[in-house]
């Protein structure tokens, strides 16, 4: 199961919220892997608070490294070296 990157992030938060933090840390880790920035720094500070273990915040890490070099592309790389709106 994966989805929306920013709907997961969303389900992360409302879990976390409410205290239900093994499901907030499975959320936010899709949504890293899904290569949503706010969800690694999320589980980062999960991590930071012990509500998260090394392992989780490694798997997220991982995850969206290769969700970010996956995207990354010659033409993209053009789009945003002239400015192309977008693109960041």
């Amino acid at each position: 199961m994966e989805g929306n990157a920013i709907s997961r992030a969303k389900l992360g938060t409302i879990e976390a919220d409410g205290g239900n933090y093994d499901r907030a840390v499975r959320h936010l880790l899709i949504s890293a892997k899904l290569g949503h920035h706010g969800s690694l720094v999320a589980i980062k500070e999960m991590y930071a608070l012990n509500l998260a273990t090394k392992a989780q915040y490694a798997e997220g890490l991982k995850g969206y490294q290769d969700a970010v070099q996956e995207m990354k592309s010659p033409e993209r790389t053009e789009a945003v070296r002239i400015g192309f709106a977008g693109f960041q």
